[in-house]
């Protein structure tokens, strides 16, 4: 955890750029060291935009991608129980979700999409050690442009969820 000062080096926006390729905002992180009650806490949020395909010089196309990463210290329960059971609780038209296995001790998805079926939220959450990671990509398309593809966000959210889970555990 020590050695980790920007959690956004664990993150790699690529995958987003085929959706959105201009940044919206500088990279958002945060890093919080180990304390008395956690083993310290990690957060990046990056976002990109860009004019939609669509015949409107209003419409734009957005993608983002966030990762959590909470290190378990002393008795507390993982950040990743938590998690799962927020992102798990609603269930509904558009919710979706299940287990994951392959990545670390203990994973779940969930994915949730717009009524319009041209935005959706994939999440991946994962646990191992006293390591929990949690990995959600967001994509927004312009009414009339292909939809998501929940696949193809499912495979961005695992891949970020297993390099980033490989990468703190040699920290």
């Amino acid at each position: 955890m020590s050695a980790i000062t920007n959690a956004c080096d664990l993150v790699d926006p690529t995958p987003l750029q085929r959706w959105s390729s201009t940044p919206r905002e500088d990279p958002q992180h945060q890093e919080f060291p180990p304390n008395t009650s956690d083993g310290g806490n990690l957060y990046c949020a990056i976002r990109y935009t860009s004019p939609s395909t669509v015949d409107d010089d209003a419409t734009f196309d957005e993608a983002g991608i966030s990762l959590q990463a909470q290190f378990t210290g002393g008795e507390a329960a993982p950040a990743y129980d938590r998690w799962k059971h927020t992102d798990t609780a609603a269930t509904g038209a558009g919710l979706a979700f299940g287990e994951i296995t392959g990545i670390g001790a203990q994973g779940y998805w969930h994915t949730s999409t717009t009524d319009t079926s041209n935005g959706m939220t994939y999440i991946v959450g994962v646990h191992d050690s006293n390591i929990s990671v949690r990995v959600e990509v967001a994509v927004l398309r312009a009414k009339g442009e292909p939809p998501v593809n929940r696949g193809d966000l499912d495979t961005i959210a695992k891949n970020q969820a297993q390099q980033s889970l490989k990468v703190l555990k040699k920290e």
